[in-house]
């Protein structure tokens, strides 16, 4: 039971990722980088279409394999710090709420506030280039995810086995990549809509760090040991 709650707020947190202004207003430019074509030309363009599929399960792959490494790293240090284990749940349920405070706006970071990205530019478009890139983005999205991302490394860094601390990183980078996935197997169809989602991203950016905060405070308090006991 404690893990199914962790492994559905880790999810939550990947779409919340992936609702991010850093993700998803860019998503056009993203998928122009991995094809070399706008994308309102994909949402008209069949063979441009199955082009844009494959570039994005690569892309979605790149960024995994990161996200992956960095939980496996983040549990294997968490494994010496076990016997301080009470104190730094409630030193992470602290960092989370204020990562959470920062995503909704209601405090400034300022370190979070500035982006580092591997500048990938490959001439030829194809499956090995869109997942390198896949890993240079994963690296540069620190000033909207870092936050969220961080919440996850901090479950993971609590993670009682390596493996089990990759497959919370892999879990969040479903949740981030699913969407992704979706939208360009159906960008003929959705669009149109993330259009509209876009009008609405200060809303977006609110609740996700709402969601941060909350489960920052469920950490601190860890109520996912006593949702677990019921």
């Amino acid at each position: 039971m404690k893990d199914g709650i962790y492994f559905i707020s880790v999810f939550l947190e990947g779409l919340a990722s992936f609702l991010s202004p850093c993700v998803l207003p860019l998503i056009p430019a993203y998928m122009t980088y991995l094809t070399g074509q706008s994308a309102e030309a994909m949402s008209r363009d069949e063979r441009a279409r199955k082009s844009l599929i494959i570039n994005s399960l690569a892309f979605v792959a790149g960024f995994t394999i990161v996200f992956v490494l960095l939980g496996a790293a983040a549990t294997k240090l968490g494994s010496y710090l076990l016997r301080h284990q009470h104190s730094i749940r409630r030193i992470s349920g602290i960092l989370i709420i204020l990562f959470g405070l920062f995503h909704a706006g209601w405090i400034p970071i300022r370190f979070l506030n500035y982006e580092r990205r591997l500048q990938l530019r490959p001439e030829r478009k194809g499956f090995l280039s869109s997942l390198l890139i896949g890993m240079g983005f994963s690296m540069g999205w620190t000033p909207c995810i870092g936050p969220i991302l961080t919440s996850v490394l901090i479950l993971a860094a609590n993670a009682q086995t390596v493996s089990r601390g990759m497959l919370l990183l892999a879990v969040y980078a479903m949740g981030l990549g699913l969407p992704f996935l979706a939208l360009s197997i159906g960008i003929r169809y959705l669009w149109k809509y993330l259009k509209i989602i876009n009008r609405y991203m200060g809303l977006i950016k609110k609740v996700s760090g709402i969601i941060l905060i909350i489960i920052g405070l469920m950490i601190y308090f860890n109520l996912f040991a006593i949702l677990a006991y019921y």
